[in-house]
């Protein structure tokens, strides 16, 4: 029983790898944003985006969706398909880039929804300024198919924020400073730590809160007014493994309307003038592969666009009506709701409170008794214990039975300590369940997630 006890916490020990992005904004004699796209794989392309266009948000499971015609053209980096984008640049000079956010937990107010990819697209279309982006912020929320993001926006004007999602509210960060860093960490949480680290930087690291030292420490050298310089700076914070790399490095040079990028794949910069492309303007949607040595546009196909899309979707394990969605986004002006989405998947939020605010929360979620008896978690998280009550969300998940197990690591050494074999941190179960000599069983912890779309979890 106590191994059995003992090994149940720790498949709770185990979280999983996201992405590891890095940008930059700075604001001095150029108005350059610079972008890294960590991730497992490089394929993509670069989309030419048109005015005019009229637009539906996927409808996923919702049918109160934004709709829109096109005002501005622009150029965006793609990977998972057409109106998907996961960053871009329009032909005012507005910018904005998407990072992974593990924390981030979407509002919902009861406005008509649009999808975490779209809602890019949505604003490169619409705004020429982040003043704009940033007063209509609240006029829609993201009803995300699978990522949890927050994101960077700036303009050829100097002004740029971030936006996290923090327990269900969106949260703008404005700056004096003459640049702004994003990672993968909320951001005020990683000025904090910038404050506290800022005489040690740990320039060898890549974990977010240190990547986003090391970007802010080089944010007014001298190397941050040129596009080489901007590239140089990208490159100290990039990622360099096996099958997880730094991809591609972008750099949107705001005041000339020119973005440079290059790719793990193809290391030789090209160049895109806005200008010309926009001058250039025609009624079909050309892309050119991000991993080409040279700009070579050529006409974006359905056929293409599947070669994107369909490996995406498998990478989130998110079962959506493939065909319809890759429909969807070469002519987005339709409605459609996802019945495969909306008959099959739910999100998941869970509320956990805590006695004392320190440490480390573990959490496993299990899906069936077999997984439950074997330990298999269909995901498993670690979040800061810093509040009484510890908001998640989890998007996306499959409507089945499940299971969650939870502790509290106070001391913050990643382990649940133990005293003769049994925990001596606090633990938790999903239903209020409690561990006597060993986990409950299954039935007294299980849940249906179409019936308890909500846990509430005590640690204490």
């Amino acid at each position: 029983m106590k191994k059995i006890f003992s090994t149940l916490f720790f498949i709770v020990a185990i979280s999983s790898v996201s992405s590891a992005c890095s940008a930059l904004f700075v604001k001095n004699t150029q108005m350059f944003l610079g972008k890294n796209f960590d991730w497992y794989n490089g394929d993509g392309v670069v989309l030419q985006n048109k005015r005019g266009v009229k637009k539906v948000a996927y409808g996923l499971d919702r049918e109160n969706v934004v709709g829109w015609t096109s005002r501005y053209g622009s150029v965006t980096f793609n990977q998972v398909g057409k109106e998907f984008p996961y960053g871009g640049v329009n032909e005012r000079g507005l910018a904005i880039e998407m990072l992974w956010c593990s924390d981030s937990y979407y509002e919902e107010s009861g406005q008509p929804t649009i999808s975490e990819l779209e809602w890019i697209q949505y604003n490169l279309d619409n705004y020429k300024t982040a003043a704009e982006v940033q007063f209509y912020l609240d006029s829609m929320n993201i009803n995300p198919i699978h990522s949890k993001l927050h994101y960077i926006v700036a303009d050829r004007g100097g002004r740029s924020f971030v936006v996290d999602f923090v327990n269900g509210k969106a949260v703008v960060s404005n700056t004096e400073e003459e640049f702004q860093a994003l990672t993968n960490s909320n951001y005020l949480e990683s000025l904090n730590y910038y404050e506290a680290n800022k005489n040690n930087i740990d320039f060898e690291s890549r974990e977010s809160e240190d990547r986003f030292c090391q970007l802010t420490s080089r944010a007014t050298s001298i190397e941050s007014q040129t596009v080489d310089g901007m590239f140089s700076i990208l490159n100290g914070s990039s990622q360099e493994r096996d099958n997880y790399k730094t991809y591609w490095t972008i750099v949107y040079d705001l005041r000339n309307l020119t973005v440079y990028y290059k790719s793990a794949n193809n290391t030789n910069v090209k160049k895109i003038d806005l200008r010309s492309i926009m001058h250039t303007y025609s009624p079909k949607t050309y892309a050119t592969d991000i991993n080409y040595k040279q700009l070579y546009w050529k006409k974006h196909t359905p056929e293409r666009n599947l070669e994107l899309l369909a490996p995406a979707l498998e990478q989130t394990n998110v079962k959506l009506n493939l065909d319809q969605l890759n429909a969807h986004m070469i002519n987005p002006e339709n409605f459609v709701v996802d019945k495969n989405y909306k008959e099959n998947y739910k999100d998941l939020k869970i509320n956990i409170s805590v006695k004392k605010q320190k440490g480390l929360i573990f959490y496993t979620l299990m899906e069936g008794s077999e997984n439950y008896k074997k330990y298999r978690g269909a995901l498993s998280v670690v979040t800061r214990a810093n509040q009484e009550t510890i908001q998640a969300v989890h998007y996306s998940v499959p409507i089945a039975e499940y299971a969650l197990a939870a502790f509290h690591d106070l001391n913050s050494n990643s382990k649940l300590d133990k005293f003769i074999g049994f925990p001596s941190e606090p633990t938790a179960f999903s239903m209020g369940s409690k561990a006597f000599f060993g986990p409950p069983k299954f039935e007294k912890v299980s849940f249906n997630l179409t019936e308890t779309p909500t846990l509430q979890i005590q640690i204490k």
